[in-house]
């Protein structure tokens, strides 16, 4: 058979461009199944080029890939296949499976895969084959008789070295390398600290970078997140290290973003992958975009750093221990300051991820996540208000409170504008007390970044406001926009 699969955005333009290793991994399970895959990428694709790769490709099947907020593109595309191809099969899965009622119920999906497709997604494509009924696939949900089913998950796999690479040979993989300069761009600001010195120097001549995994999971559940594989496993040390060198090898590149949502979970692991890193003389860079405080030490850290780590980045989400633990982070802001001044003076830049918008979240927390990013100079952090998806534990409590009357809409206002507006609000405070907090943190940070950098006689006002943004994305242009205007305004001579 022939099987299509399709990359959906989850926002609108480029934002949440990146490979997708999800839909990769399904390849490779469809290839050794001894089917014909192929992907349609559209953050980079038109739907025109989605139908014309389907008249030429003719597949039996199309798979839908993507996230909660891909849910609007992928109905549209859905009903709109149905009506022009109404005998392909369609399923759905990843993380986009969060929304499975209403896929189920308002487009035209057959199925939605939960969780690892490994074992489920072989036995359905054995179903399809014979003409069998798949009711009995373990890990799908489908519509029988009007209602909405959804099977027991099946089991996961235990050890992760059985699962192959990436099926990589299905899309160009240059579109998807990273830009080293871009990332120095945004960072030029920071790399001026004697600390940083050697970023530039292991990146060398370097152009780009490449993400990879080396684990799946997470030891523990936040109250914003969405976890679709239960507790946290690990590749070996040898698994990744082979990763490695294939990538280097077929690709030409070496530096590499590794996207695990928890790569330290077992210290002894990190100590043993840079030794192996060292003993096979790999001379590569990389990034850690996933990683917990309470898992992390100064020997760790400067390993890392003398093996090519450049960049970590901690679940911070705010400096108030209320929050915090409303989260379910299990760590205290005191760890959060301590591991954060250890990463620094191990020359790790590190970008601080603030989430705002917590159910206890008022003034007071605020001013508390302001004196901590203050307290670690977070030259880098990114600013969102607190997004409730499908099947997280947030999710559950706008439902329970009827938060969001319109599911539809809310997916498609968050597919619009991310976590930079206040879609809904969980606080006790009101609506415009909470709109402007984010503007006041960005403002409070500007000044410090001023007051900061003149003192040290490091960098002009315009470069911080310009530059002193992490890799991701900038601040949010609104609030940057009016605090430069009150620094420019009644508030310069303060200064």
């Amino acid at each position: 058979m022939n099987i299509l699969l399709v990359n959906v955005p989850s926002r609108k333009g480029r934002e949440g461009f990146m490979l997708p290793l999800g839909l990769l991994y399904v390849g490779g399970i469809i290839e050794r199944c001894g089917h014909k895959a192929k992907i349609v990428d559209l953050y980079v694709e038109s739907v025109g080029s989605l139908h014309k790769t389907i008249k030429e490709f003719n597949p039996s099947i199309v798979g839908f890939g993507g996230i909660a907020t891909s849910y609007g593109m992928t109905k549209r595309l859905s009903l709109d296949l149905k009506e022009h191809y109404p005998n392909i099969v369609q399923i759905a899965g990843g993380p986009l499976a969060s929304t499975y009622e209403l896929l189920l119920a308002r487009t035209k999906v057959d199925a939605v895969f939960h969780g690892e497709t490994e074992t489920s997604l072989p036995v359905f494509l054995k179903c399809f084959e014979r003409g069998e009924p798949f009711n009995e696939v373990p890990g799908i949900s489908y519509l029988s008789n009007d209602r909405v089913v959804r099977n027991a998950s099946p089991q996961q796999i235990k050890n992760l070295d059985e699962v192959p690479l990436p099926a990589y040979h299905l899309v160009d993989i240059k579109r998807y390398l990273s830009s080293v300069k871009d990332y120095l761009d945004a960072f030029s600001v920071l790399l001026r600290d004697p600390r940083y010195s050697d970023v530039i120097k292991r990146i060398g001549n370097r152009t780009h970078y490449i993400p990879l995994i080396s684990s799946r999971g997470c030891t523990h559940r936040c109250f914003f997140c969405y976890r679709h594989v239960l507790g946290h496993r690990q590749h070996s040390v040898r698994y990744v290290i082979e990763h490695i060198k294939y990538l280097q090898k077929t690709y030409g590149v070496s530096g590499f973003q590794f996207c695990d949502e928890l790569f330290n979970a077992d210290p002894k692991w990190v100590m043993e992958f840079c030794d192996a890193l060292e003993g096979e003389n790999l001379d590569i860079f990389y990034l850690i975009n996933g990683a917990r405080v309470d898992k992390a030490d100064e020997k760790m850290l400067l390993r890392l750093k003398q093996t090519g780590c450049i960049e970590i980045e901690y679940g911070h989400e705010s400096g108030s221990d209320i929050v915090l633990k409303e989260y379910r982070k299990g760590i205290p802001s005191s760890r959060n300051r301590e591991v954060s001044r250890l990463t620094r003076n191990a020359g790790l830049l590190m970008p601080v991820p603030i989430v705002i918008g917590s159910p206890s979240e008022t003034d007071e927390t605020v001013e508390e996540t302001i004196r901590f990013l203050k307290d670690i100079n977070a030259f880098q952090y990114s600013l969102n208000y607190l997004i409730p998806l499908p099947e997280t534990p947030s999710w559950q409590y706008v439902m329970e409170r009827n938060l969001i009357k319109d599911v539809e809409k809310y997916l498609d206002d968050v597919a619009e504008y991310g976590g930079t507006r206040l879609l809904v609000n969980l606080t006790k405070e009101p609506n415009n007390v909470v709109r402007g907090w984010t503007e006041k943190i960005s403002y409070e940070m500007t000044k410090h970044y001023y007051r900061t950098t003149n003192r040290l006689g490091l960098y002009s006002f315009y470069s911080i406001v310009g530059k002193a943004r992490i890799h991701f994305g900038p601040f949010i242009p609104h609030a940057v926009k009016k605090s430069i205007s009150r620094l420019f305004g009644h508030y310069r001579i303060k200064l």
